[in-house]
């Protein structure tokens, strides 16, 4: 770097030799004001510090443009990848999209194929199970009759009446009880225990020595076995049977009782009961006072 000795060397010269030239013309002795005159020339000179600073204030534009040109380049090459990784993911999205969709496609189409060749299976099994009949022409059948040998009428066989055997079957029933074949059937609806009108009593009813009886009918077919209550089966006194029915082909003694008031067995007779499988019979006798009548169920 050179000294400001150095920087002003170049032009001392001129000045010294300016003055030497006046001093040879005129003489000339230096004064106070020819000296302040050299030193303001001085002054006006550059310095060293100055020619520095002027030769590096021409390259900062050309530096800012270069670490400019450079940033926007560092910028560019690190953007760049992740510009292309983004636009290629798009690229690669619509790809699989539309790969998708022919899959999609592609397995309808093969559904359809495969619903297609089932029912064309289905139909050739069921032509193959139901053939198609083709209708011979009438000459075909007169040819095939005409081909076919005749058949001898065959000799006719005089056949022997035989006697029709009709199968037998022999069913065999428990032994029951005589009551049960020979009996008197009343069938009186006004007996059954909804029944509410007054009708009358069994003073006379039934023979004073006893008789079997079997009750049919919508009025029922058997006598109840509990207390049905009193102004029923049209009478005021109800009659019921309070003993132990017997069991499928035997007859069995018991009581009958006539339910009058509070009490379920008022009055009381003798009775017989024979159990006929489907049926009972009762061997009944007189009620022992009026008003008092045998209820049925």
């Amino acid at each position: 770097m050179p000294t400001s000795t150095q920087a002003v060397a170049p032009y001392a010269p001129r000045l010294y030799q300016g003055l030497a030239e006046e001093t040879n013309d005129v003489s000339y002795t230096p004064n106070q004001t020819t000296v302040r005159e050299v030193q303001w020339n001085m002054a006006n000179l550059p310095s060293a510090n100055s020619l520095e600073s002027a030769a590096t204030t021409s390259w900062k534009p050309l530096i800012i443009v270069l670490a400019a040109v450079i940033l926007v380049a560092a910028v560019a090459a690190v953007a760049t990848p992740f510009l292309i990784a983004y636009f290629k993911t798009g690229t690669i999205v619509q790809l699989m999209q539309k790969s998708f969709k022919g899959q999609q496609e592609r397995a309808h189409a093969c559904t359809l194929l495969q619903h297609q060749q089932q029912v064309q299976q289905l139909l050739l099994q069921h032509q193959r199970r139901q053939p198609l009949q083709l209708q011979p022409q009438p000459q075909q059948l007169h040819q095939r009759r005409q081909q076919q040998p005749q058949r001898r009428p065959l000799p006719l066989r005089h056949l022997r009446p035989q006697p029709l055997r009709v199968p037998t079957t022999t069913t065999t029933t428990a032994n029951l009880p005589a009551a049960c074949s020979s009996y008197t059937t009343i069938s009186d609806s006004t007996r059954r225990v909804s029944y509410t009108t007054f009708v009358g009593c069994d003073s006379s009813s039934f023979s004073s020595s006893g008789m079997w009886v079997r009750f049919t009918g919508s009025g029922g077919t058997t006598i109840p076995t509990y207390a049905p209550g009193t102004s029923v089966c049209g009478t005021s006194a109800t009659g019921w049977y309070a003993s132990t029915v017997p069991s499928s082909g035997a007859t069995a003694s018991g009581t009958l009782c006539y339910q009058w008031t509070s009490s379920t067995c008022q009055w009381s007779s003798s009775i017989q009961v024979a159990n006929c499988n489907t049926y009972y019979v009762y061997f009944l006798y007189p009620s022992p006072v009026c008003n008092l009548r045998v209820c049925t169920v």
